[in-house]
């Protein structure tokens, strides 16, 4: 039975995660935690009768052994970066200093750690290839690229420890029927939109973006606990991306989403990231094969979102 610990339980991803493993065949013994422990209380009280589930808090994570660490950990809701900067970079340091201090002395562990396409830069005008270099203006580093950075940072602290086993998962776009619509990003506010029957505000910009799901990213993480030993570094990415305005016709027709285009408006208007998605199919080496694009996973997240209701 594979130990696994699960840092950022309560979070979006984490929590995603968290139902996979709750669906799974597989035996696992899963290690929760998480800052905010009466969350987790919450969120596995529904749990499987034969699932093998402890909750921790995090200063107890040095008193158990682990064979996978999954780091679910950080701010990805754009708001609160807004309001405090320079957390993402306490957050990141502290979480990953942690885990790593735990694998020079339990070399075998594997490390799996959920980074971002940030990591490339503020500026997609076309989509992420293996030859594309990360840029950023070192002489005038914006707060919006303060993500990237610590992102960065890890990923090169990383790298520089090739005996140990640590996995970088660069997402792109995630969406799971977890999704919190209280957040700034586009898919939370569509969400409110559909559940509230608002009427979405958008501009004329059509962006296109890569949304993998739950189910997809889950087979990855399986697939880097089948090798064992490695450290690298993945794209993640579905069977396709999708445009704003495909999403938002396919969410018309299926949900009744209502929707107005304003050239003026400023809402969901990120021009740096017109373009954000990887063909970078490296993650291919290892087995990785997604079974949905992003048009059929978000409309499969979002059934289950109604279907819980």
């Amino acid at each position: 039975m594979k130990k696994i610990a699960l840092l950022g339980a309560t979070g979006y991803i984490g929590k995603s995660l968290l139902h996979e493993f709750f669906d799974d065949k597989s035996k696992f013994q899963l290690f929760l935690f998480s800052r905010p422990k009466d969350n987790i209380k919450n969120i596995v009280k529904d749990k499987p009768k034969d699932c093998d589930i402890k909750v921790c808090p995090l200063d107890e994570f040095n008193l158990s052994d682990y064979d996978v660490i999954i780091n679910c950990t950080g701010i990805g809701d754009p708001l609160v970066l807004k309001n405090d900067p320079s957390s993402i970079f306490k957050v990141t340091e502290e979480i990953d200093n942690m885990i790593i201090g735990y694998l020079e002395r339990k070399p075998k562990t594997i490390y799996i750690n959920l980074s971002s396409g940030a990591v490339y830069g503020d500026s997609f005008e076309k989509a992420i290839t293996s030859e594309t270099k990360s840029i950023l203006n070192i002489n005038n580093i914006r707060v919006s690229e303060y993500y990237a950075v610590a992102k960065i940072n890890a990923e090169a602290k990383h790298r520089s420890v090739p005996n140990l086993n640590i996995v970088d998962l660069r997402v792109f776009a995630f969406f799971g029927h977890f999704v919190n619509t209280k957040t700034g990003f586009l898919m939370s506010e569509i969400v409110d939109c559909i559940k509230n029957k608002k009427v979405f505000e958008t501009n004329e910009v059509n962006i296109v973006r890569d949304y993998i799901t739950p189910k997809d990213l889950f087979s990855l993480i399986k697939l880097i606990i089948k090798k064992g030993k490695i450290n690298d570094f993945f794209d993640v990415y579905s069977l396709k991306p999708i445009s704003k305005f495909e999403l938002l016709s396919f969410l018309e027709k299926k949900y009744g989403l209502k929707y107005v285009i304003n050239k003026s408006s400023v809402k969901n208007s990120n021009s740096s990231k017109n373009i954000y998605y990887s063909k970078n199919k490296k993650a291919g080496e290892i087995g990785y094969s997604p079974t949905q694009n992003s048009m059929n996973g978000i409309g499969s997240e979002i059934d289950k979102m109604i279907l819980f209701a």
